[in-house]
């Protein structure tokens, strides 16, 4: 039986909340990735949950990390108290209890990291001013592939009330999260830019019930707060539908909230309007009793002895202004190109308190600030990290493309100025500093550059060397740089391990590769076609499809070398002797390449990383009539080094 609103109905709904907790069981079931700061696992208000770390540090207890995590699932103020929460710590306090964020990278792994833990909703209550609100590319991979899985990303708008984009928050399929304050409207802090205001949802997040660290409470503002606000309330939907497990997930949950969101028009500069969605427990609540458990909502009776459970009143005061028992729809004056300074906001127009201590983590790759990264971990010798027996554990790079080189700082552009020529010298251009560094003994000064590696004139890796042999490894990035400048040298190679990052001259910030000098190797096309098929094939049309096979390899399937199928692949790319096996039999029957691929093998051995990596190739006279014939051969990645197993195979498949 269908039941219809009515106002006697919303009277009879006495706690909403209380209602949605029972039908999604307090989220037992939902495993929920909180990426911020370390949490105090042993607060009373959070002990009853056996709350996953993944860290290999001990980190300290933060305050913001631990207030998060106590309006998720802490007892009496949290809204899912039975959900499980796994820690990602990826911010930090200094010693006067600020909070510090961390660089986008580190942000794309942890969300891989929750990923691939399980995690059904991930919570990000941090944020960074952004001009595209875009991201990197590996960010968005990240985002990407939750969406593929149905993993709900969760994330705060930001708290510096500008008119602009904010990352995470405004990516495709991210939910953005912004505050409200008691009466239900947006807090001036939320920041506003044209993709914010189109998919924003607003949630309390104004004088929060917290648990902080030292079995502390306190009473905190900001979006970072609303955000777990919606994580929770997403969990109990989650559970109350049963599509954990559902790959449509993250889109049923963000449609469900939306369509039962109150809708409030925002008024801009130049009479524009534009709409946000607060949310609304007693709507949500009768939309999922209705079309998923197709039973009214409980009534309660004047025949009735009985009273009904209430859960605690800290519940109570956590969400009020998302229990809406009115529909009207309030305007909102906000000045489009309003920039609100932090120390404007007072505490009572709903400003993060500074007696609180809490305020929202920054996420920034470009950003010309000292506080970017996390501290940086501890980091075990090399010798250590490249053992055979632990390096499979490590952050394994194997990455094709150019080298490159940064200076980091406008003392060290000088000091290459000066010891080139102030006047004839210019340490931009790459030919002259390869002619420098390959100049008597200036090959000394090449760890004074901070050498990278380029996949089409882009940075995405730091090379830095720091094992025994980092002046043989130096040396070779020298000649790398040179023989590239000078002889046409088109690409190199680098395997190695994720040890840090570093910040660009630029300010942009990438990942530091600690390379193996085993893996260090550059090529020019041609000279694996010499090498090949000999002198005498030079030239010749077999040789020109030689190149273009290999061009077209590269070119097709550029990466960063990061994930165990992109370092199959690149590795297959460079295994010149394997290819030439596959070519000459190819090119023997006319076929040409249709695609490469690198798929998990079913077949590993223990403790081992292997791949089948596959190539199919087909006849273009006749597409119709001939079968695509199809080679494969198995690499196993789990070692710094690639490396090939078994023998190639061949078959027809049609």
């Amino acid at each position: 039986m269908m039941i219809h609103p009515s106002n006697t109905h919303d009277a009879l709904l006495d706690n909403p909340l209380s209602d949605l907790q029972q039908l999604g069981v307090n989220g037992e079931g939902i495993k929920i990735g909180i990426i911020d700061g370390a949490i105090d696992c042993q607060h009373p208000i959070l002990n009853h949950l056996a709350i996953e770390c993944l860290s290999a540090q001990t980190n300290k207890s933060t305050s913001h990390g631990t207030a998060v995590g106590s309006i998720i699932g802490g007892k009496g103020v949290g809204i899912a108290p039975a959900a499980t929460l796994l820690s990602i710590p990826v911010f930090h306090e200094d010693e006067w209890g600020n909070i510090h964020g961390c660089s986008e990278r580190t942000l794309a792994k942890a969300i891989r990291d929750a990923r691939l833990k399980g995690c059904r909703i991930i919570n990000v209550s941090g944020a960074s001013l952004s001009v595209n609100g875009q991201g990197t590319d590996e960010l968005r991979k990240a985002v990407g592939d939750c969406e593929k899985e149905g993993v709900l990303i969760i994330a705060a708008v930001g708290n510096e009330g500008r008119n602009s984009e904010s990352l995470p928050a405004s990516m495709d399929f991210v939910l953005a999260v912004g505050a409200c304050d008691k009466e239900g409207l947006p807090a001036s802090f939320n920041n506003h830019g044209v993709k914010l205001r189109k998919k924003m949802l607003l949630a309390s997040g104004v004088s929060i019930p917290v648990a902080t660290p030292n079995y502390d409470l306190s009473v905190v503002s900001g979006s970072s707060f609303s955000a777990p606000v919606v994580s929770a309330v997403s969990a109990l939907i989650m559970r109350a539908m049963n599509v954990a497990n559902d790959r449509r997930a993250s889109q049923m949950i963000r449609d469900v909230l939306f369509n039962t969101a109150t809708p409030l028009v925002l008024s801009t500069a130049g009479n524009r309007e534009s709409v946000v969605y607060r949310l609304n427990i007693q709507k949500l609540f009768r939309q999922i009793a209705q079309e998923f458990y197709h039973q009214p909502p409980k009534r309660i009776t004047t025949m009735s002895t009985e009273e009904k459970m209430v859960e605690p009143a800290a519940v109570e005061l956590l969400v009020p202004s998302i229990i809406d028992a009115h529909e009207d729809i309030q305007d909102v004056e906000l000045d489009d190109d309003e920039v609100l300074a932090p120390s404007s906001l007072s505490p009572e127009a709903g400003a993060p308190s500074r007696a609180a201590g809490l305020s929202l983590s920054k996420i920034s790759d470009p950003a010309a600030n000292h506080y970017v990264h996390a501290p940086a971990r501890r980091v075990m010798p090399q010798s250590s990290l490249l053992d055979a027996r632990t390096v499979r554990d490590q952050e394994k790079i194997f990455v094709i493309g150019q080298v490159g080189y940064d200076f980091g700082t406008e003392a060290r552009l000088d000091y290459f100025t000066q010891v080139m020529g102030n006047k004839s010298g210019y340490p931009f251009d790459p030919v002259q500093m390869a002619e420098h560094l390959n100049t008597g003994d200036n090959a000394e000064q090449s760890n004074a550059l901070i050498w990278t590696l380029k996949i089409d004139g882009i940075p995405v890796y730091a090379i830095k060397p720091d094992t025994q042999f980092a002046v043989l490894e130096y040396a070779r990035l020298v000649e790398f740089l040179y023989e590239q400048e000078t002889k046409g040298v088109e690409r190199v190679s680098i395997a190695g391990i994720i040890n840090g990052e570093t910040r660009l001259f630029n300010g942009q910030v990438i990942p530091t590769i600690s390379p193996v000098l085993r893996g260090m190797f550059n090529w020019e096309s041609q000279d694996i076609s010499k090498m090949l098929m000999g002198e005498s094939a030079v030239g010749t049309p077999k040789s020109k499809e030689l190149v273009n096979f290999i061009n077209r390899i590269y070119y097709e399937l550029r990466n960063r070398g990061y994930e165990s199928n992109e370092r199959a692949i690149n590795y297959a790319a460079t295994n010149a002797y394997q290819m030439k096996e596959i070519f000459d039999d190819a090119f023997a029957e006319g076929l040409f390449l249709n695609k490469i691929g690198a798929e998990r093998s079913p077949v590993s051995r223990p403790e081992s990383d292997c791949w089948d990596v596959v190539l199919e190739f087909f006849n273009p006279k006749e597409r119709l009539t001939a079968a695509r014939k199809l080679y494969r051969y198995t690499i196993d990645v789990s070692d710094v080094m690639p490396v090939t197993i078994g023998t190639l195979r061949s078959w027809h498949a049609y």
